[in-house]
């Protein structure tokens, strides 16, 4: 049989070298090597990541300002613990908004109210309350694009649209 040298003086069958070189690697190969790119250890562990996206602002029908339109903005609480709010825009009743809350929790979904505040900003005072809203995750059945109705003292002043999702992300 043919034989050929290597880099280190060994000699190799090349039918032998063809075969080695062409098969292809076990299941457990690439999945290490598919971690290594990834930058994936054996520690590795997952956190849940809830994220409130507020798509848009509809119909305000309440005035808080004589001489202008409101200037709305949402703030967004989970069972009290504020996530943040959205950028003010300026003189609307209706805004498209597609912003995005983020935050980890170990909590059920299903234990989980979201609060919104529709608040009115002014630039010489507080912001003023326009109405609120709940969506509690234990009584809803979708989560993706949905109505929330504004109320102030009892009367509906408009509503939001939102969507609630929990992703799975790695913490090393």
């Amino acid at each position: 049989t043919l034989k050929m040298g290597n880099n280190n003086g060994k000699t190799v069958d090349p039918v032998e070298a063809e075969k080695e070189e062409s098969s292809p690697p076990s299941q457990q190969e690439e999945e290490e090597e598919e971690e290594e790119e990834q930058g994936l250890h054996e520690d590795k562990h997952f956190e849940t990541v809830m994220r409130v996206q507020i798509h848009s602002i509809n119909n305000i029908t309440r005035k808080t300002d004589a001489f202008s339109d409101v200037d709305p903005f949402v703030e967004i609480r989970a069972n009290s613990v504020l996530l943040g709010a959205t950028k003010p825009k300026l003189n609307k009743k209706t805004a498209a908004i597609e912003e995005a809350f983020y935050i980890k929790t170990a909590a059920d979904p299903r234990s989980i109210k979201l609060t919104f505040h529709l608040k009115d900003q002014d630039h010489m005072s507080n912001d003023d309350l326009l109405g609120h809203g709940y969506f509690d995750l234990g009584e809803e059945d979708a989560t993706t694009e949905q109505k929330v109705h504004l109320k102030w003292k009892g009367t509906e002043i408009g509503s939001i649209v939102v969507s609630v999702d929990f992703q799975k992300v790695v913490v090393i």
